[in-house]
């Protein structure tokens, strides 16, 4: 993995306008327009220009090709991974990431509190690439499960789950409940597109379980390897 850039938010605004990238920056990126006038605008836009020249990423007005080709990717890919969520619950620390791909070309984007950062994968799948933004945990205890979707809201309100769990009896919702007896310390989902499949992560303080389904779901233990395996599945054209 190499790093394509770290634009601020500004400048990947800026950037995405004047390439003509796609009709709106893409989801999960929360990243409103800057400068309200036009004359706030034009400041706007020329501060970034001249930042980005100084940086080396940009040359005479228009971005590095490499830089230029990343962009025009998040907005047009092949195949897609969304991710959102909260990496800790209690700090309110939200994730928001897209990796993109076409054919071998990869790129990820995480946006930060500061700005958007770009990076090219080389060595990993679209998988892999989308699961390392969550830090490494070990698989919860527990086995896999397979229970009505009304018995895991893909939240984090622990008590809505708990009161879920508890309105079923079968053996899978038991465990279930046994697995998620802790609190929720982290939870989102990636999603696979063209085809709209998710994979809800869930962190426990005993560690992580994966979710996986629509009106059924099936919960496991899973750590980054099972992750990824499960991601795939999302990916690929039988998930539809």
């Amino acid at each position: 993995m190499s790093t394509i850039a770290r634009l601020s938010l500004p400048a990947f605004e800026v950037l995405w306008e004047d390439l003509r990238a796609g009709a709106a920056i893409p989801y999960p990126f929360d990243i409103t327009q800057h400068g309200t006038t036009l004359d706030e605008r034009a400041r706007v836009r020329n501060d970034v220009h001249a930042d980005l020249e100084r940086r080396g990423l940009a040359r005479r007005g228009r971005p590095e090709p490499e830089l230029e080709d990343a962009l025009r990717l998040l907005a047009t890919p092949d195949t897609s991974i969304t991710v959102m969520g909260m990496l800790d619950v209690a700090r309110e620390d939200l994730v928001r990431a897209l990796v993109a791909a076409r054919g071998r070309y990869v790129v990820l984007a995480v946006q930060g509190t500061e700005g958007v950062q770009l990076d090219l994968i080389k060595e990993a799948g679209l998988a892999q690439a989308a699961v390392r933004v969550l830090p490494p945990r070990p698989p919860g205890p527990g086995r896999p499960v397979t229970v009505p979707a009304a018995a895991l809201q893909a939240q984090t309100n622990q008590s809505g789950i708990r009161q879920n769990v508890r309105t079923a009896g079968n053996d899978d919702v038991r465990a279930l409940r046994e697995m998620l007896s802790g609190p929720i310390t982290g939870t989102g989902h990636f999603t696979a597109h063209p085809h709209g499949t998710a994979v809800t992560w869930i962190d426990t303080p005993r560690g992580r379980y994966a979710s996986m389904g629509t009106d059924w779901l099936t919960v496991a233990p899973a750590d980054h390897t099972g992750l990824v395996r499960r991601i795939s599945q999302a990916l690929a054209p039988q998930a539809r």
